[in-house]
């Protein structure tokens, strides 16, 4: 059974539900006061924060991606070579790394979600 995260869809759809949670959190408690923080510290900056919140979802969903899909290769790789005994400890190493990978993506999404909350003034 391959990972769920093992496909982009999934990765993407997560990261985008992280993204619309950060802005959800950061519109319902500042308004539409939350996009001020697109000029500051000085205007000529709003290029480069609009697009810090493009590169978030992008970041979470192919770091999630490349590292579930790295794991799934070499599983099959070192099965089609060595079926029977090796790949069992790879695969429990697998198991590890995914638990990591879920740590690392909530993680990065709730400092996301706590840094639209946040109070810089």
């Amino acid at each position: 059974l391959a990972a769920p995260t093992n496909d982009i869809n999934t990765t993407v759809a997560l990261a985008l539900l992280t993204s619309i949670s950060y802005f959800y959190a950061g519109i319902s408690k500042k308004g539409l006061g939350y996009f001020s923080r697109y000029v500051e510290p000085a205007a000529f900056l709003l290029p480069i924060n609009v697009l810090e919140d493009f590169t978030k979802p992008l970041s979470l969903s192919f770091r999630l991606f490349g590292n579930i899909l790295a794991d799934e290769l070499v599983v099959g790789v070192l099965v089609a070579l060595v079926p029977l005994i090796i790949p069992i400890p790879i695969m429990l190493l697998g198991v590890f790394t995914s638990a990591i990978q879920a740590l690392v993506f909530a993680t990065l999404a709730g400092a996301y979600i706590g840094e639209a909350l946040a109070d810089h003034h």
